[in-house]
């Protein structure tokens, strides 16, 4: 699905989760190992998985955005 973000940018949507260890967002279908997925008390996705790149495990909100979200390194 292309989605148009605020600042104008059109793309494919992604999930996104964050790694603690790396400090880094990845794309949670290409860059990590899905664990599992659950829901906060908000409804929000948060989702076990296992980091590609420092295979380290960390639990993280899914964040869709067409680009990768802000404070990435």
């Amino acid at each position: 699905m292309l989605v148009i973000e605020n600042d104008g940018t059109v793309g494919e949507l992604k999930n996104w989760v964050w790694c603690e260890d790396c400090l880094e967002w990845k794309d949670a279908g290409e860059e990590v190992s899905f664990v599992n997925i659950a829901e906060d008390s908000f409804g929000k996705d948060v989702m076990t998985f296992e980091c590609d790149k420092c295979e380290k495990t960390n639990v993280g909100i899914v964040i869709s955005s067409a680009t990768r979200p802000r404070g990435s390194n």
